[in-house]
């Protein structure tokens, strides 16, 4: 496909406009326009440069800096049509902004952006303009014009279109986390906020933009506007960067006003826009519908994890979220929890009504977590009214925290043997001397140690330290060591030091505690 390049000298400059055109200040545009003032793109792609040049009085000035906005003019007066193209540009630069500057000093500069002019238009035909214009200088003096302040420079691009009469359409839409959807919002004194995702697309002039739609209860009406922007600096539509001006995923975020009606509120359409304007409304497929609640009709109170803490030091623990439930109708049906870490998680089984009245469900507790806040925390009652709690629906708090048991008793070693107490010196280096304890460790398992060989003066001649499967089921734990190859001939101690996964840590042996069998020595001895 060719490509129709316009660069010649811009076809349309004005002086400097009424003072009227512009605020008062150093800073002036005194030219902008297309470099062309027609072109047609319905067989070939086309580029049109845009040029301009701002004037600054200061002299003392040395740079500036600013952006303008090119839009499509829409059908009102005054009115734009599709995404706006940001470009930026600076003194000097000719790599870094969207526009390139061309020539001149501070005091008076001049700059081209070359438009890639779209091909699609709403009818045969769209004109192109520059909306606003924003320039600041070092020195702290700015200059913003838009609307019809534009109006002496307005030299519109006239163009040829392909004719765009399709609608944009939806892929996928759905309530995020995708992995784990809690449709629930809390309104009781504060708004709430739900965050859907939509993929989109439009594949002649490209999705522009849309307004989700949500329907309540009694026929109430929430919207939400979003947009994608993909020819600004950080190209985007809502939280989401990725696809293109045809595909794009779309983040949207729905602000619950507080005291919203209570009940079943569902997605009832999506209104999408196109880049020439073309409109549609959609609806997803099975869209979740949204429980909105105040905790007026159902609630709870007594939050309580039991037992808690949990002792998983050396296995997985379990224990129970229990809670007073009030205002149900047809019992609880439903119980679901959230945590802040993977650690805690709730099990597979069914609400419980505990002897004294009150709800429970299970919760498993894996091994060495140390602790786990509920951060969500949602009953339905048979009815399917809803009350919520915790951060994740920015309800109030059950105040519940999972917590490991505790430990303040280091590990103790009641008893240590070593083998071999005697090797020779052409041996040493072939020989493992093993350490063989008894270790009570009653809550946290020992993991880790350091072992360390001394001679007769105290100096140490070999050392090692590293992580341990911890003591057998009958509390033996077996460290092994090893003998330098130049050992010299003499009697040397071992003392140790034993860590728990607490990080509490005993020493014994030489520099530690005295071991109730005696020092553990080995002795090396000449060929």
């Amino acid at each position: 496909m060719a490509l129709i390049m316009a660069t010649c000298v811009a076809a349309f400059t004005l002086a400097a406009p009424p003072a009227t055109a512009q605020p008062s200040g150093p800073l002036s545009l005194t030219s902008l326009a297309f470099a062309s003032k027609r072109v047609d793109v319905r067989e070939n792609s086309a580029v049109v440069a845009l040029n301009w040049t701002v004037r600054n009085t200061d002299t003392t000035a040395t740079n500036l800096t600013g952006s303008l906005q090119i839009r499509m003019v829409g059908d009102a007066p005054g009115a734009y049509v599709g995404q706006s193209y940001h470009v930026d540009f600076q003194f000097g630069e000719t790599w870094y902004t969207r526009a390139r500057f061309v020539s001149g000093t501070p005091q008076e500069s001049t700059y081209q952006y070359d438009f890639t002019v779209p091909r699609y238009g709403r009818t045969a035909q769209a004109s192109w303009v520059v909306s606003s214009f924003v320039v600041t200088d070092d020195k702290g003096a700015s200059l913003s014009i838009e609307g019809s302040q534009l109006a002496p420079y307005r030299s519109a691009l006239k163009v040829r279109t392909l004719v765009d009469s399709t609608p944009p359409g939806m892929n996928w839409f759905y309530l995020e986390p995708l992995s784990t959807p809690r449709p629930y919002a809390y309104v009781r004194d504060k708004s709430a906020h739900l965050d859907f995702y939509a993929q989109l697309q439009d594949w002649e002039s490209g999705f522009w933009k849309g307004t989700l739609r949500l329907t309540g209860p009694s026929g109430e009406l929430l919207t939400s506007d979003f947009e994608s922007r993909w020819f600004h600096p950080d190209p985007r539509c809502g939280p989401y960067t990725g696809g293109d001006i045809n595909s794009v995923s779309c983040g949207i975020t729905v602000d619950v006003p507080a005291g919203t009606t209570a009940g079943t509120w569902q997605v009832s359409g999506l209104v999408l826009f196109d880049n020439v304007g073309n409109q549609t409304t959609v609806t997803p497929p099975d869209p979740t519908p949204i429980s909105v609640t105040s905790n007026e009709v159902v609630s709870a109170a007594n939050f309580a994890a039991v037992p808690n803490p949990v002792n998983n030091w050396t296995q997985n623990a379990t224990t129970r979220i229990r809670m007073d439930v009030t205002g149900t109708q047809n019992g609880v049906g439903t119980v679901r929890l959230d945590f802040d870490t993977h650690g805690c998680r709730q099990d597979n089984g069914e609400p419980v009504v505990d002897p004294d009245g009150g709800i429970s469900v299970g919760v498993f507790v894996s091994q060495g977590t140390a602790k786990c806040v509920v951060t969500g925390l949602v009953i339905v009652d048979g009815a399917g009214n809803v009350a919520v709690y915790g951060s994740r629906y920015e309800a109030p708090g059950p105040g519940l925290t999972i917590n490991r048991l505790p430990n303040t008793t280091p590990p103790a070693v009641s008893a240590a043997t070593l083998t071999p107490t005697t090797v020779t010196r052409s041996e040493a280096p072939n020989v493992w001397p093993t350490l063989t304890m008894q270790v009570t460790a009653p809550i946290a398992p020992v993991n880790q140690y350091a072992l360390y060989l001394y001679d007769a003066v105290g100096n140490i001649v070999a050392q090692q330290s590293g992580g341990t499967s911890g003591a057998g089921p009958d509390g033996t734990l077996r460290l092994y060591g090893y003998l330098p190859y130049d050992i010299a001939a003499g009697t040397y101690s071992y003392g140790f030091t034993l860590y728990d996964a607490s990080g509490l840590r005993s020493s014994y042996g030489v520099n530690g505690q005295p071991l109730a069998g005696g020092p553990l020595e080995i002795t090396v001895t000449d060929d």
